[in-house]
């Protein structure tokens, strides 16, 4: 994900939303949303990647390790 360094007085706007904002450019075109963190760790603490690749999870999804509905039911004693 690429970061975008701030100007001090835009980051003190962003910083003082308490919920998702439109960011727009002069002419009133929508340019994304923001949407503000409740704590403000560095950069470096954020996961920004998912976990695992799109390859990854399609692997995971092939293997069936799980147990029938009927089977996990019949254990919490529901019918």
């Amino acid at each position: 994900m690429q970061q975008i360094i701030v100007e001090p007085g835009l980051g003190e706007k962003l910083s003082e939303l308490g919920n998702q904002a439109v960011l727009c450019d002069s002419n009133g075109r929508a340019l994304g949303l923001f949407s503000p963190l409740t704590a403000q760790p560095p950069v470096q603490d954020l996961q920004l990647e998912p976990p695992l690749s799109i390859a990854q999870t399609e692997e995971l999804r092939k293997t069936h390790t799980g147990k029938p509905l009927a089977e996990i039911l019949g254990r919490l004693g529901i019918q």
